[in-house]
């Protein structure tokens, strides 16, 4: 087992473990528990997880004399609104749950927002456990406090940041787990190593097939540093106040706007992808990323079956639109993240986000198609 601690400056006294082995939920019983003295725990995901492994779990806190709950919603991005988070907090209230109440997230990123946002309002702010059984999540949105939900005019827009009291990263729920949630996870790593870590990105490439057949050391290794990466930058930044943890939004511009157009139908990982492909390209239009770079990133892209020509069933207009209401636009003037160079962002008079004219969008987005 591997642990990183996320320590938050702007409150010494908040730390919080992540755990990264296999087999670890046998003893979440133990964890739950661990220096703590709740009057009741609630397990939340969806419906999907909960036939796989809700009910064991509950049983394993059962067993040892917790009073505990398991509820659940229907899976899917559609769930992640305030009617889902109503319907549940009147269950826990019906349920006599009160402060003292451990909230555990077992799910992916869905499950994570919005039971973190729930632990975050439900009485004024309760604890929460995030258990993660996508690689997506395990990689990103179990790590940092992020909790929201979304709304017709866009993705996340209503949130707050509520950091758990720990993050269980247990690789075995990876083994059931089908081929594109595996390409919707690795998405995710890619943007993070692009970003901050050119060795880690090399190292990804490298064992694509090995990634791709779920081969557990190399995807532990590729959990390991992803996790590394985010908690070092939730450290420094924690409420995006400095501007460092934008880059984290790179490729989010234009892939929560692709998300918002197919009213969620695509999985995050996958709008991503693309988003990652166009403001690459972006990257490259304005000068600051050199064209071999874009081909890397666009070559590995590919591997995983992510193609420009995809785009072509996309409005330019219609999307460009739907990114105006991305959480860094500032006066009506979207922003992106600039790539640099493989492993490094562009950072100009200690800003991370820089607005890009919607011709320039448009000009990536149509040379990405034809591509």
């Amino acid at each position: 087992m591997k642990k990183i601690t996320v320590r938050i400056p702007e409150n010494k006294s908040l730390s919080y473990p992540i755990l990264m082995g296999s087999n670890l939920i046998k003893n979440i019983a133990t964890y739950a528990t661990k220096n703590s003295n709740h009057s009741s725990i609630v397990i939340i995901t969806d419906k999907t997880v909960k036939k796989t492994y809700g009910n064991s779990i509950l049983n394993s806190l059962k067993l040892i004399g917790i009073k505990s709950f398991l509820f659940a919603f229907p899976a899917g991005e559609q769930s992640k609104n305030a009617e889902t988070k109503q319907l549940l907090e009147e269950k826990m209230l019906q349920a006599g749950c009160d402060r003292n109440t451990l909230l555990i997230a077992l799910g992916g990123g869905v499950v994570g927002d919005l039971v973190g946002f729930i632990a975050a309002t439900y009485m004024r702010g309760i604890s929460y456990i995030q258990i993660p059984t996508t690689l997506l999540a395990m990689v990103d949105s179990s790590v940092g406090g992020k909790t929201a939900i979304n709304t017709p005019y866009g993705k996340n827009l209503i949130g707050v940041f509520w950091q758990p009291k720990a993050v269980i990263a247990d690789v075995t729920f990876l083994k059931t787990l089908p081929n594109k949630h595996v390409v919707n996870g690795l998405v995710e790593s890619i943007k993070m190593f692009l970003t901050s870590d050119l060795t880690s990105f090399k190292y990804l490439k490298k064992h694509l097939d090995k990634l791709m057949d779920t081969n557990e050391i190399i995807l532990k290794n590729v959990i390991h540093r992803s996790i590394h990466i985010k908690s070092n930058i939730v450290n420094q930044d924690e409420k995006e106040i400095s501007g460092q943890r934008l880059v984290l939004n790179f490729g989010h511009t234009i892939g929560h706007a692709l998300e918002r157009l197919t009213h969620y139908k695509m999985l995050h990982g996958f709008a991503v992808a693309y988003g990652l492909l166009v403001e690459a390209k972006i990257s490259e239009l304005i000068g600051i990323l050199d064209h071999t770079s874009y081909l890397a990133i666009k070559s590995i892209l590919n591997q995983l079956h992510f193609f420009g020509s995809a785009l072509k069933q996309f409005d330019i207009h219609q999307l460009i639109k739907a990114t105006q209401l991305d959480k860094k636009a500032k006066s009506k003037q979207v922003h992106y993240i600039i790539l640099k160079s493989l492993g490094e962002v562009y950072v100009y008079n200690d800003q991370f986000s820089h607005p890009v004219s919607d011709q320039i969008v448009k000009k990536a987005f149509l040379e990405i198609i034809e591509e």
